[in-house]
């Protein structure tokens, strides 16, 4: 069991992660949903501790969390300039015994020889997958996996998850595409102003995007209705 017990973290005097408390069993595939500003990133960052909270703890199986059971997938992963594909995996140890990078690399395609500042902005993505897949880690927190992918490797990406679930591994999941979400999470999370506001059930997905948008959508049609 992954427990985050009365978690807050503040930037600049404004809390970011309001005294957040859940419990998430391990083995599970976990999608965590909100607009921008919720805190999405932050509560990834504190998982993966990065960032340190200003109260509050996260454990696993009553200890506490350590950065060597995660695996950490960023939005934006950092790489070292002028290395390639091939020179950024040997900065990682291969302690995932299963790790096979040709028989990977025959799906992913990726010129690992050429300067990663070359990469389009997926095939950074998949190079960091790579990475993370070379290490063998129980835990994985997968900020904004999809963004800049084509549709077939979001299906790759999608079936990748589904596997390390059944290899026993608890994924968290961040998204702006909700499509994804729904196909691959056990449950969803509605991070609002810093909490969790609201838990769906896979069998309450359908109400995920009418939660979400209403407002949204209610005050574009007021607002462009009477101003266009």
């Amino acid at each position: 069991m992954i427990s985050i017990q009365d978690l807050s973290i503040s930037f600049s005097k404004s809390k970011v992660i309001d005294n957040i408390s859940a419990d998430f069993p391990l083995n599970r595939i976990y999608g965590i949903i909100g607009l921008n500003g919720a805190g999405k990133t932050t509560l990834f960052n504190c998982l993966s501790g990065i960032l340190k909270p200003d109260a509050g703890q996260v454990t696993i199986n009553n200890q506490p969390l350590s950065q060597k059971d995660i695996a950490y997938l960023e939005t934006t992963n950092f790489f070292y300039s002028r290395i390639t594909g091939n020179e950024y995996l040997n900065i990682f140890r291969a302690t995932n015994k299963n790790f096979n990078l040709q028989a990977l690399q025959s799906l992913l395609q990726l010129p690992l020889d050429d300067l990663i500042e070359t990469y389009s902005t997926g095939m950074k993505k998949k190079l960091a997958l790579l990475a993370a897949l070379k290490q063998e880690k129980s835990i994985f927190l997968l900020d904004e996996p999809f963004n800049g992918l084509d549709m077939g490797t979001n299906k790759m990406l999608e079936t990748t998850i589904n596997i390390l679930k059944q290899k026993g591994k608890t994924i968290f999941l961040s998204s702006h595409i909700l499509e994804p979400l729904l196909t691959v999470c056990d449950s969803i999370y509605l991070l609002e102003k810093g909490t969790f506001s609201r838990t769906f059930s896979k069998d309450e997905f359908n109400r995920i995007e009418d939660e979400l948008f209403k407002k949204i959508k209610e005050d574009t049609q007021r607002v462009v209705t009477e101003s266009v």
